[in-house]
């Protein structure tokens, strides 16, 4: 099989089986850190076997120009006879067109990606500005945040190249100072983890593909255990029974903007506040996840490798 096979193959299997084998090994949140790594391996490489995939039909097509035959014999062996009669031409055409749609295919894929991102950033910026005017006048919260005179009870943060975190006067008083440093905390593990980065791609990756499940079930995934990520972080210097209750008097907030994080945002609470109060280090799924993230790189690194050294096992040679 051609590398571009190897590649177009691994990530067929990977979309197919790898959003329910994920969900199941990283649900319990265990390690959501190896967890985020998990999944963001395997979008990632399922997007970079695309991209590689079409550049290595493009040069094999170019390598292969007069004699399609050597170039199909390693998918294809039954087709050497037809390509080497009055239908080799064609055959030829027809695989520069195919390469051709390809490559416009990714192409108008990484427009609608790069469009995607580029709304998700403008409407977080406007949002965090709207912000800045609202509380103008206002002084500085705990921790630098920024306090927003509204009775709801919502805490979250902005990232960009001013990172904000935006606390209500109702979380103010529905928090006590114990509870309150452990939301600071949590937002600030947001921040300095680069999620809002990371679920920004993932999130316009599932808008850009909604019929790609990984990426659909990726990015609800991940936005779960990014506030797990940064419950850990919280309770290592909080204790976990403060972050418990800082969530509980949080559930009941109004909605935060989308582009936002927020220590109560909805996102598994109950299976939060079960695993901060229950913690259990299963060995078995730790191990499976490692595994899982072995192989999604692995593979594709594998592939590479035999095909800048010219392997014969996934490259035939072409005389």
């Amino acid at each position: 099989m051609s590398p571009a096979g190897c590649l177009l193959a691994y990530s067929v299997l990977v979309a197919v089986v790898g959003p329910p084998l994920l969900a199941r090994i990283t649900r319990p949140g265990v390690a959501p850190r190896l967890g985020v790594a998990v999944w963001t391996a395997a979008m990632v490489s399922v997007v970079a076997s695309w991209l590689a995939a079409a550049a290595l039909l493009g040069v094999g097509l170019y390598r292969a120009w007069g004699h399609v035959d050597s170039l199909l014999a390693g998918c294809f062996a039954v087709l050497r006879a037809w390509t080497g009669g009055s239908h080799g031409g064609f055959l030829q055409l027809g695989l520069a067109v195919m390469t051709a749609l390809a490559v416009v295919a990714l192409a108008m894929l990484t427009g609608r990606l790069l469009a995607a991102l580029h709304r998700t950033t403008r409407h977080t910026r406007r949002h965090a500005e709207a912000v800045l005017l609202a509380a103008r006048g206002a002084p500085r919260g705990p921790g630098g945040a920024l306090v927003v005179d509204a009775p709801q009870r919502s805490v979250y943060c902005l990232a960009g190249r001013r990172p904000t975190i935006v606390i209500t006067r109702g979380a103010l008083a529905a928090l006590d100072d114990a509870q309150l440093a452990a939301v600071l905390a949590h937002e600030r593990a947001h921040l300095t983890g680069r999620h809002h980065q990371l679920l920004a791609l993932t999130s316009a990756l599932a808008r850009v593909l909604p019929g790609v499940r990984l990426f659909t079930a990726g990015a609800r995934e991940l936005a779960r255990l990014v506030e797990m990520c940064a419950d850990d972080a919280a309770a290592r210097r909080h204790g976990g029974h403060t972050v418990v209750k800082a969530l509980l008097a949080l559930t009941a907030a109004n909605p935060i903007p989308a582009s936002a994080l927020g220590a109560a945002v909805g996102l598994g609470v109950a299976d939060r506040v079960e695993r901060l109060l229950f913690p259990s280090d299963r060995s078995r799924t730790r191990l499976a996840q490692g595994v899982a993230l072995g192989a999604v790189v692995l593979v594709p690194v594998t592939t590479a490798i035999l095909t800048i050294t010219q392997s014969s096992l996934c490259l035939p040679a072409i005389s």
